[in-house]
């Protein structure tokens, strides 16, 4: 059947997520961190307490559960659109979460044109049912419009402060950043084969997962807005905008625009400086202190 416009609501049964400090130290590793980011990359490090960079919460707390409720579309005409998380209390280095996910909003964009899908991920501590960590997000399923559901709105973007950021930090990725990414848990061949990504894709060469690239900014978050303690970042929010290619740098811009609150944006180009573009817009962050 079609995408069902009457499926907003529905919501999927508990799954229990559980991973250990290496899952953690991978994700870390995955996300660019290195032998400057210990408190992320070892467990064991002398007088260094092992952290967990709030991103992760995209792996302990996903939110597509509930995709099979909207009913069937062409999977290889997904993008991610956008993604945000928001974190009730820390994530552990070794933890589980019982994950329920929601399907938010469901818009039509038009026969032809895209369909957008929102799926909410509510993770909550199985021992206590305190809420943890809540993730949004957004799928663009291209030309599958017209299934007659409502077109909806795209939610109004931040303001960008009209002067020079308060932090820019520049994160150079590697060239095999995708091939360790993947051991995450998203192995699209898209990221790892060449073949796939140039015939079947239409890219030069494989490109990075873009909850990669959100990852790494979510490093430069927690380096600028919470001097290095990860505990201090409490929500992310951004828009894709264009792919990257693994070896790029990532440049966060990061303004502060009142108590707790900041906006980002996320450019991405080669070492040199060449192809440089946008990558994440639209960058929320919220934070301790």
């Amino acid at each position: 059947m079609p995408i069902d416009p009457h499926a907003v609501g529905q919501k999927s049964e508990p799954t229990l997520y559980e991973w250990t400090d290496r899952d953690t130290l991978l994700y870390a590793l995955g996300v660019g961190a290195g032998t400057a980011d210990l408190a992320f990359t070892t467990e064991n490090s002398h007088g260094v307490e092992q952290q967990v960079l709030p991103t992760y919460a995209v792996i302990g707390c996903p939110a597509w559960g509930a995709v099979g409720a909207v009913g069937s579309f062409d999977f290889s005409k997904l993008l991610h659109g956008s993604q945000q998380i928001r974190l009730r209390a820390p994530l552990k280095p070794a933890g589980r979460l019982s994950v329920v996910s929601e399907v938010l909003d469901i818009q039509d964009k038009g026969e032809g044109k895209n369909a957008i899908l929102v799926f909410k991920g509510t993770g909550t501590d199985p021992d206590t049912g305190e809420v943890v960590a809540e993730t949004v997000s957004t799928a663009v399923i291209r030309g599958e419009g017209g299934f007659g559901g409502q077109p909806g709105t795209r939610p109004p973007a931040p303001d960008i402060p009209d002067r020079e950021p308060d932090a820019r930090l520049a994160l150079p990725t590697r060239e095999d950043q995708a091939l360790i990414y993947r051991l995450s848990g998203d192995r699209n061949p898209l990221h790892s084969d060449p073949w796939f990504a140039r015939e079947l894709a239409g890219f030069p060469r494989p490109i990075l997962h873009g909850l990669c690239t959100y990852g790494v900014a979510g490093r430069a978050l927690v380096a600028a807005l919470g001097d290095g303690d990860a505990t201090r970042v409490t929500a992310v929010g951004a828009r894709f905008t264009s792919p990257v290619f693994p070896g790029e740098t990532l440049t966060t811009s990061i303004w502060r625009t009142g108590p707790g609150a900041a906006v980002f944006r996320t450019e991405a180009a080669a070492p040199d400086g060449s192809g440089a573009r946008l990558v994440l817009e639209d960058g929320t962050a919220e934070f301790d202190g």
